[in-house]
């Protein structure tokens, strides 16, 4: 039975989260599955989160100070390394995610009986119920897409099956530790924000696959998501990385196709809207997502040659829709609906 980590990484999860801390933290803890670690990693928070989880989790959860706020991706990479030399897989886990309490066995279970799949996430509710989802692809723009199986819960749950996806959420994703490592962890350049997208693309270009299992359920607050109004930090990064992983990772064409038209389109349109008052940082930070893509372009250039002969492996996986979504209407792009059906 390989062992598993499992890396919570926090940032003032004590002030923004209350409860639901315990109960992520709760939900790793009672795993079913027999041989699990859970490290809880805190990105420098300004709250008693660390004092907390040290005094009511002694024994039970490794705490490690990183000492400053890393981000998503740094934090994590930097996370891996206290992880003992044992652990063969990581679950990645938000603080507001909470894990059913076969989650871990059942990923681990599917991903020793296929020796390809290198990441791997379960399905992902909301904790508000309104919506769920089963990972994820890109559109012909460059953006993320989720595959929404909102209403369709019972369904796919009794589906025996690994959805292959082009990125399974950074909220409750599980990775070969080797790989991981091979891959040289999340691109710590970003932050925070289409990280995973940028690791998954990665472990397909090296030949690995990445799959959604239905069986497997974790709740998720979201954040974005079910947070009222616009978080411009998130919206900064999120529109910033959705273009360096363009730039790195769609084919030829697309890319043409996306910097010449779409970006051009929205960077015009976007600017114009934001001329208004109330919308001038909007366009400030377009402004300076345009003069930090053009300052590292030659690094961007630099890693898309990398994989430039095996970026045509990547075309499955982009679909051809106008929403942000892969809603129950055209769910049969990504294979599910016969799936179902039967």
């Amino acid at each position: 039975m390989p062992k598993v980590g499992i890396v919570i990484l926090n940032y003032n999860g004590r002030r923004f989260l209350g409860e639901l801390l315990d109960r992520a933290i709760e939900s790793a803890i009672n795993q079913s599955y027999g041989k699990v670690e859970v490290l809880f990693a805190d990105n420098g928070s300004t709250d008693d989160s660390v004092e907390y989880v040290t005094a009511k989790y002694s024994g039970r959860v490794k705490v490690v100070s990183l000492g400053e706020n890393y981000g998503f991706c740094l934090g994590n990479n930097l996370a891996v390394k206290h992880l003992p030399r044992d652990v063969r897989y990581i679950l990645f886990m938000n603080p507001d995610a909470i894990l059913e309490r076969d989650y871990v066995a059942k990923l681990v279970s599917i991903m020793e009986r296929d020796k390809r799949i290198a990441i791997a996430q379960g399905l992902q509710r909301s904790l508000n119920g309104s919506f769920s989802s089963l990972g994820g692809f890109i559109d012909s723009y460059g953006r993320a897409v989720e595959v929404d199986v909102t209403g369709l819960e019972d369904k796919v749950m009794k589906l025996n099956i690994a959805l292959p996806v082009l990125w399974a959420s950074g909220s409750a994703m599980i990775v070969r530790r080797e790989v991981f490592e091979a891959l040289g962890g999340f691109p710590s350049e970003f932050f925070m924000y289409h990280d995973e997208i940028d690791l998954c693309s990665r472990a397909i270009l090296m030949g690995y696959k990445v799959v959604a299992y239905p069986g497997a359920v974790y709740y998720h607050k979201r954040g974005m998501a079910e947070t009222k109004g616009i978080n411009w930090v998130s919206w900064y990064f999120a529109n910033r990385n959705k273009w360096f992983t363009s730039i790195r990772y769609l084919p030829t064409k697309l890319l043409i196709f996306t910097l010449t038209l779409y970006l051009s389109f929205e960077i015009i349109t976007n600017i114009l809207k934001s001329l208004k008052r109330s919308n001038r940082l909007r366009a400030i930070l377009i402004i300076r997502i345009l003069m930090h893509i053009m300052k590292n372009l030659k690094r961007e250039l630099s890693i898309r040659k990398t994989w430039k002969d095996r970026l045509n492996s990547l075309s499955k996986y982009i679909v051809k829709i106008k929403s942000p979504l892969i809603s129950s209407n055209n769910l049969g792009r990504v294979g599910l609906v016969k799936a179902i059906k039967e």
